[in-house]
């Protein structure tokens, strides 16, 4: 007797592109249903962009922080140790 799945199947648009065993999941989320698949910190619908353009524009962490209040000060701060990081690399690889 077949079992009767009462959700409908995942289509590639509404599905977590980062797997939730990867090192990126408690930070950033990426969904093509959500925000149009713009890269958002874990939990909420804020897209990773505004953190950058809040310290290219000068602003304190703590001002980005005050702006996105579902934000956590840790998924800001590895969001850009991970950008650094990744920087850094790609920069070693040349």
């Amino acid at each position: 007797m077949a079992t009767i799945n009462s959700q409908p199947p995942q289509t590639t648009e509404d599905r977590e592109l980062i797997p939730a065993d990867s090192v990126l999941a408690p930070f950033i989320w990426v969904n093509h249903a959500r925000m149009h698949g713009e890269p958002c910190f874990t939990g909420s619908r804020v897209p990773i962009q505004h953190l950058f353009d809040h310290l290219r524009a000068g602003d304190p962490l703590s001002v980005f922080l005050e702006d996105f209040p579902p934000v956590t000060c840790e998924q800001a701060v590895a969001v850009i140790d991970l950008a650094t990081r990744g920087l850094l690399e790609g920069l070693r690889l040349l």
